[in-house]
């Protein structure tokens, strides 16, 4: 039997769906030693303009003189625009070594029985990002929440700093049919003593 590719692995998760919760998240960044924790996380939320303010902190902070990379989602074109390092996109050989170590953390998490099933294909490109961004020694990582917020991903970071961008009617499936719902959601990458923008 042939293994999959790790690229291809990924994509073949697309398939699951989405999956709100944040335990597979943090038993997936457990399996992998915590990457999570090597590099200062920022969180950018809300509905509209969470990608330009993402690129745009990104910039900013690299012309402070801080080594910076960018998760942002989805991608247009290629997988590797997800993940920048110092305003460029992550080499594919990078990528897919990450993707092998994620990939191989899930597959154990799930034939040990410690998740029912597979991390989604977010959980999963989460998790290289993370993989990428700490062995790439960068100092900060500016990360765009995918949906929500509270429940999203990302929000398993201990942010330095988190920002809000607008909130309107988006994923009420997920998040709620009223702006109070949605807006809960969003909030919820907020964190105690940190500052919110």
């Amino acid at each position: 039997m042939t293994a999959i590719d790790p690229l291809d692995f990924l994509f073949s998760l697309e398939r699951l769906g989405m999956k709100f919760g944040l335990e597979n998240m943090t038993r997936l960044c457990e399996a992998l030693g915590h990457p999570e924790r090597r590099f200062t996380p920022v969180l950018v939320g809300g509905t509209n303009g969470k990608g330009s303010v993402t690129a745009m902190v990104d910039t900013g902070l690299r012309a402070a003189g801080h080594s910076v990379a960018r998760y942002t989602s989805p991608h247009l074109i290629r997988l590797e625009e997800r993940f920048v390092i110092g305003g460029r996109e992550v080499a594919t050989d990078r990528l897919r070594a990450a993707a092998a170590r994620v990939q191989a953390a899930a597959e154990r998490l799930t034939a040990s029985g410690v998740l029912e099933s597979l991390p989604t294909f977010f959980e999963c490109t989460t998790g290289v990002a993370f993989e990428v961004f700490a062995e790439a020694g960068v100092d900060v990582a500016v990360l765009e929440v995918g949906l929500g917020g509270r429940l999203d991903a990302t929000n398993v970071v201990s942010p330095i700093a988190a920002a809000i961008v607008s909130i309107d009617f988006d994923h009420q499936a997920q998040l709620g049919n009223t702006l109070a719902s949605i807006a809960f959601e969003k909030a919820g990458i907020i964190k105690a003593g940190i500052p919110v923008g």
